[in-house]
């Protein structure tokens, strides 16, 4: 062999192989902020979201600003649900996460009973 020929050959090689540790994930994110009807961010509200296909949920709690992240969630079709006491429940589904997706679920809650829950 060609002395060239294989020094070609294992770089092409070693080109397929570095690119392999750039591969598409399996997995997003979905994040978002909960707010009140007058825009007041609301910290401490619960956060749920739900895989509709396999079950798995994951729940978090807002921050100072009201914000929430998920991360790590395996593509599929999620539902995503907030509540805080003295506020109405919501649940909105139909997110629908691909690989490497950042989807942006906000909520505004209404004031309302704890065992209202609205679904969008």
């Amino acid at each position: 062999m060609r002395p060239s020929f294989c020094r070609h050959t294992i770089a092409a090689v070693l080109a397929c192989l570095a690119t392999l540790g750039y591969a598409q994930s399996n997995t997003g994110r979905i994040s978002g902020t909960v707010t009140d009807t007058q825009g007041g961010v609301l910290p401490g509200a619960t956060v749920t979201v739900s895989q509709e296909g396999t079950g798995l949920t994951r729940t978090a709690t807002t921050d100072a600003d009201g914000a929430f992240v998920f991360v790590s969630l395996p593509v599929g079709t999620y539902s995503v649900a907030t509540e805080l006491g003295g506020f109405q429940k919501l649940v909105k589904s139909g997110y629908n996460l691909m690989a490497d997706g950042r989807l942006t679920a906000d909520f505004t809650l209404a004031v309302g009973e704890i065992t209202e829950t609205v679904e969008v």
